[in-house]
């Protein structure tokens, strides 16, 4: 990660409300294509049709470590993902349309020939972390700074001002159109109610295939305390 944006003003502690929360779905199936953004969210956009019209909406898969223990992968053309029985199907969804998505269960997906079949959900409450991660967020610029003013001034527009923001390796992800790239983005030092909309909110295009979207991470935020 390369850092910018950093600076040490710590923010406020305003009290905290959840408009949003995740839908986590047990999945069963053997594997999927390593480029299956593209292919799942329209699966799903089938079976749950408002989805698409469900501006803040998110779409991606917890897959669990990269090892042996979670999934394998190989990167050459036609890899596939080895699926382990802890993958979820997670939607981060309006409070008020937690019901509506969980007809999706039961139903079977068909993500590049492979079938993947639909669980029993589980809702999880978004928590408030001073510390916030998105594994893709779409780069349009292909430059690390211009690319960073676009973060900060759509993070800025949600209400929070945060003090620090880094962004890390360029990534891939397929899309209808082609391969889209990508770069993580780290946001830190967030009071609670800012983080809460962050998550519930996300940062540029793509939520559908798992970009903008925001989670807790706590193994940073013990490193910068650990660091004084």
């Amino acid at each position: 990660m390369r850092s910018h944006y950093w600076n040490d003003d710590d923010g406020d502690a305003r009290g905290a409300a959840c408009t949003a929360a995740d839908l986590a779905f047990a999945l069963s199936g053997r594997a999927i294509p390593l480029d299956y953004t593209a292919v799942l969210s329209r699966a799903v956009i089938e079976k749950l049709a408002w989805l698409a019209s469900v501006r803040s909406a998110g779409l991606r898969l917890a897959l669990g470590v990269e090892s042996g223990n979670g999934w394998q992968r190989d990167d050459g053309k036609g890899a596939l993902i080895y699926l382990s029985r802890r993958a979820r199907l997670v939607l981060r969804l309006p409070l008020v349309r937690l019901e509506d998505a969980s007809a999706l269960s039961g139903k079977t997906l068909e993500i590049g020939g492979f079938p993947l079949t639909v669980g029993e959900p589980r809702v999880h409450s978004l928590t408030p972390s001073d510390t916030l991660y998105a594994q893709h967020v779409i780069d349009e610029t292909g430059d690390e700074d211009a690319f960073l003013d676009r973060v900060a001034r759509a993070i800025d527009a949600l209400g929070p001002v945060p003090p620090k923001i880094m962004c890390g390796k360029k990534r891939q992800v397929a899309s209808p159109n082609g391969w889209l790239c990508t770069r993580s983005v780290m946001v830190a030092g967030l009071a609670p109610r800012d983080s809460l909309a962050l998550m519930a909110e996300g940062v540029g295009s793509g939520r559908l295939m798992g970009c903008g979207l925001f989670v807790p991470y706590k193994r940073f935020s013990a490193l910068v305390r650990g660091a004084g």
